[in-house]
């Protein structure tokens, strides 16, 4: 069973995590994944404040909230840069194509994706924490349904996961289904059959149903229905139980050929992935040995059991 040959996402992060230093007070952001991804991904970074004439250093910004408008704020000089970035924002995502995803910085008013803080009208009094940046706003609406994180998150190994899962899914969508033919998309939903069960039942019938009527349309109709689909599936995170029912799926193609004493192993690494105590990587790496033991074509590409790069597969990113 060899590694498969991966595409190359195509990310757009913030400049100031790993690339340059142009955080409000000079410095640059660390981020031990950000600078492992720079081999394995092609990125377009960007510091939004910069960009709209704010220098290195700067005072800082940040969001204030006057009844149901958001507005960028400069408290040292009042300076109300709103527009700037919204005009900026727009121009910018617009001008970008082929994004798989966004790694954004946390926190910041500009592109923060979650907990940004949001001030009164004047900026007094204590900030609520339930805030997103005017930057990543905009990336929000403009790319609906496409992987965002920020770079505190994506320490996290479950959120890690779903994130390069997908970032990595939806490239070589982009790579080998869009300037495709019938045959390239039954091919890639062929190899993602079960890395689509462990997302949802339900949405991997719907891609099921649509590339089984390949007569009833256009192939520009049917990628367009079939990536907004998976889109919008790719938003869950897989959860133990469906990964647990795939895992016990491709357990069924060797339980005739294993000894009691490898399914009693199995199902006991099985439950202590149910409980936590294990990740899903142990289970998927038991059952590929089992793939190359006994030379199974059909699992052996499934992109189930190595969804991105192993070389990226670490427990920790600090």
């Amino acid at each position: 069973m060899t590694s498969p040959d991966f595409p190359q996402p195509h990310l757009v992060s913030s400049k100031c995590i790993e690339f340059e230093s142009c955080r409000y007070n000079g410095l640059i952001i660390r981020s031990s994944l950000v600078k492992k991804l720079k081999n394995y991904a092609d990125f377009t970074p960007v510091c939004p404040e910069v960009e709209i004439g704010l220098g290195i250093p700067r005072d800082p910004i940040h969001l204030e909230k006057d009844q149901d408008k958001i507005e960028l704020i400069q408290p040292s000089t009042g300076y109300n840069c709103t527009g700037k970035m919204s005009e900026f924002a727009d121009l910018f995502l617009m001008s970008v194509e082929g994004v798989d995803g966004f790694i954004l910085k946390n926190k910041s008013p500009s592109c923060g994706v979650k907990a940004v803080k949001v001030y009164p009208k004047g900026g007094m009094s204590r900030p609520w924490t339930d805030g997103v940046g005017l930057f990543a706003d905009a990336v929000f609406r403009c790319f609906p349904f496409t992987p965002v994180e920020d770079e505190g998150r994506l320490r996290n190994y479950h959120l890690r996961e779903n994130f390069l899962t997908r970032i990595y899914t939806l490239a070589d969508f982009r790579e080998n289904v869009l300037n495709g033919d019938f045959g390239d998309i039954l091919e890639f939903h062929r190899k993602n059959k079960l890395l689509f069960l462990s997302y949802s039942q339900i949405h991997s019938r719907q891609l099921g149903r649509l590339v089984s009527n390949l007569k009833e349309t256009t192939f520009p109709e049917l990628v367009e229905k079939y990536r907004n689909t998976m889109k919008k599936m790719l938003q869950n995170d897989p959860l133990p139980p469906a990964n647990i029912n795939v895992l016990m799926h491709a357990f069924g193609y060797f339980s005739n050929d294993l000894t009691s004493s490898e399914k009693e192993f199995f199902l006991e690494s099985l439950e202590k992935y149910r409980q936590g105590r294990v990740p899903l990587l142990v289970n998927q790496n038991l059952l590929k040995s089992w793939i190359i033991r006994f030379d199974n074509e059909y699992l052996a590409d499934q992109t189930f059991f190595e969804p991105y790069p192993e070389e990226l597969m670490e427990i920790t990113f600090i």
